[in-house]
């Protein structure tokens, strides 16, 4: 351990996700999310979060183990603000894996995401391979926020999973697309409506309360859920990486970025919303000029019928 093995002292002792979590990192900011998940023994706590999201889609899918393909948390181009720290993995089988944590403002995270499978799925076809022989591609987008549907309604599903399939019989095309999302917030709200009342919650809720307990209100709730060894050992290595004056900075750094990224981007909704505003204000000014400009028409006609 390095010169901050000082902040580790009471980390052991740390027992709940209470008053000793405000000074955790956020795991909905996607640099502590990959962090966590994905680097030093992080693979191991993502098998068992994608496993609970398998599961809670009655999906025969049991990982025992995953290499990440893109273990570097740091962006490569350092002007690209917003360049989303994913994390993609491979199954022993082939299964390419991409997970993405978005917590920014962004209506179009559903194309991201279809964009990204489609990147990984052409990449993966290898020279010479036969068209039936390219392997699943499953991608994962966790939201702060609603999933719109086709026609922008809000997708009110916490987990909602897509396929290809036909229409009407709704036979399934091909196996290999699978996307899931996750909103968050709605997970958030229904479990603060749910007051305390979580007593033997399984794999997925527990894995989605500790994701989301900064902005979980009933600490009591998070407590509960977390009271598994696995949630207390997770817990632990939170802090720890919490405890890292290097990750810290570089943890709050992007965490400023999408403060400033969400900020422009409520400012340009505003400045939308009124120009919207102004344009129906002048389109009723139009329609008004046009039925006066109607009457006076009629009325001249009237007036050169009569003379």
């Amino acid at each position: 351990m390095g010169k901050d093995d000082d902040n580790f002292a009471a980390v052991d002792d740390i027992t709940d996700l209470g008053e000793d979590s405000a000074d955790l990192m956020d795991l909905r900011v996607d640099y502590a999310f990959k962090l966590f998940f994905a680097v030093g023994d992080g693979p191991t706590r993502l098998i068992s979060l994608l496993n609970a999201i398998f599961e809670n889609k009655q999906i025969p899918r049991v990982i025992t183990e995953l290499t990440i393909t893109n273990p570097n948390i740091e962006r490569k181009e350092i002007d690209d603000k917003l360049s989303v720290l994913d994390i993609s993995a491979k199954l022993s089988d082939g299964t390419s894996i991409n997970i993405e944590m978005h917590l920014y403002e962004n209506v179009e995270i559903k194309f991201k995401t279809i964009r990204s499978w489609a990147r990984i799925y052409g990449e993966e076809l290898a020279v010479g391979q036969e068209y039936h022989e390219q392997k699943l591609v499953i991608c994962l987008s966790l939201m702060d926020g609603d999933l719109p549907d086709a026609e922008s309604k809000p997708i009110k599903k916490i987990h909602a999973l897509f396929h290809v399939m036909e229409r009407d019989t709704h036979e399934l095309l091909t196996p290999d697309m699978e996307l899931h999302f996750v909103n968050m917030r709605r997970f958030v709200k229904a479990i603060e409506q749910m007051g305390g009342s979580i007593e033997d919650c399984d794999e997925f809720t527990r894995w989605l309360i500790f994701i989301n307990h900064k902005v979980i209100a009933n600490k009591e709730t998070v407590e509960k859920a977390c009271s598994k060894e696995e949630m207390k050992e997770a817990m632990k290595t939170l802090a720890r990486l919490s405890a890292d004056k290097t990750k810290r900075h570089a943890y709050q750094r992007r965490l400023d970025e999408l403060h400033s990224y969400n900020k422009i981007l409520r400012q340009i909704a505003d400045k939308d919303a009124v120009i919207a505003e102004w344009q129906g204000i002048a389109a009723d000014k139009d329609a008004a000029l046009a039925d006066k400009d109607a009457e006076i028409a009629a009325l001249r006609a009237l007036l050169g019928q009569e003379q």
